[in-house]
């Protein structure tokens, strides 16, 4: 966004306010020492993701960077424009996670998630990289052929101007990875119409409450169906062959009744949407579960582990205390393995995996 609004006028350094200014909605990161669990949750891709926000900062940054570059004659509306563009993208990306985005706050606290694109996906990300990565590679050579012109002995009418990084290059790395968005959302169509019809008589009386993508690809995607004791989960894929495979995990919310009321177990609720169960350690902890966000399937243990969850107690005070907890004893790269196989429709390692 840097380069295409203001590389014409100020060269590299639009790039440079650009990753400035697609950074500062992440900052709010930086509050985080200072807020308990319950308004972590809250904070984060906050009110600095809001649309408001995004309106208050291109109004008032626009006079200032104009003038810090008012030799090059950058005016106030394209500063203005510039601002808004590379904070609303990166808004926007973040609305096509999983995750949630508040972009109504102050207003409303309801979070956002198309839910079209993992939180990190390479097909997306390599050629917005990859055009970054041409400017060094023009600095380099404008550097060569200043050497070259000295030591020749050039003309200074003749000098070697510096090359621009190119509004082609940008523009060609925005297009496909916008084009790879589009294909998300028209795979993301095709999971939920196949999901539907196949519950429709597996699972008459659930209701699909989420489709979203697995690990950085969009052809395996993960439905979410919910019913009054449960929900079922249940994965798509356009080389799938045979009838649908449900898992069932039960709600079990009654063993988390004793946390009504407390900040941190409503903060929870809030964050999960409604969509989550609960567990008993045999330790006495409570686990809480988000369902929405997925999870991995451990080959060596033969079991699904929830990435998002919360383990619950009160302490000898009678004070609750809510650690997050993310699973760590499994094979990471088998995993992943188990993904690719899952794509091309290989299905058995994948649904013998005991449900938590």
């Amino acid at each position: 966004m840097g380069e295409l609004v203001l590389g014409r006028k100020i060269g590299w350094r639009g790039m440079a306010w650009g990753l400035l200014f697609g950074t500062i909605p992440d900052l709010d990161l930086l509050f985080m020492p200072f807020l308990d669990q319950a308004e972590r949750l809250r904070w984060h891709r906050g009110i600095s993701h809001s649309i408001v926000m995004m309106f208050v900062a291109a109004l008032v940054c626009a006079k200032p960077l104009a003038w810090v570059h008012r030799e090059k004659g950058v005016s106030a509306r394209r500063a203005g424009w510039f601002v808004f563009l590379a904070w609303s993208t990166h808004v926007l990306i973040d609305v096509f996670t999983s995750y949630g985005t508040q972009v109504f706050e102050p207003f409303s606290d309801r979070r956002v998630a198309w839910s079209n694109v993992f939180i990190i996906d390479f097909f997306f990300t390599l050629p917005l990289l990859l055009s970054l990565f041409y400017w060094p590679w023009k600095v380099v050579a404008h550097a060569w052929a200043g050497r070259t012109w000295r030591k020749e002995g050039g003309d200074p009418d003749e000098k070697p101007e510096f090359p621009e990084f190119t509004r082609r290059s940008a523009t060609g790395a925005i297009a496909m990875s916008s084009l790879y968005v589009v294909f998300t959302l028209v795979m993301k169509l095709w999971a939920v119409d196949q999901m539907k019809t196949q519950m429709a008589e597996a699972v008459p009386d659930g209701t699909l409450v989420s489709v979203s993508p697995t690990v950085s690809n969009a052809f395996l995607w993960r439905g979410l169906i919910e019913t009054k004791g449960g929900y079922f989960l249940t994965y798509w894929s356009p080389f799938d062959d045979g009838p649908a495979w449900y898992d069932y995990i039960p709600k079990q919310r009654e063993l988390a009744e004793k946390f009504e009321g407390e900040k941190m177990f409503e903060a929870l609720k809030w964050f999960t949407q409604g969509h989550w169960v609960a567990r008993e350690l045999p330790d006495g902890r409570v686990v809480m579960i988000d369902m929405r966000l997925g999870e991995v399937r451990d080959l060596e243990g033969k079991q699904m582990l929830p990435i998002f969850q919360w383990r619950m107690r009160y302490d000898e005070d009678g004070r609750s205390e809510v650690r997050k907890y993310r699973p760590q004893d499994f094979e990471i790269k088998k995993a992943l393995g188990l993904i690719l196989e899952r794509i091309g429709g290989k299905r058995t390692e994948w649904e013998a995996m005991e449900s938590f």
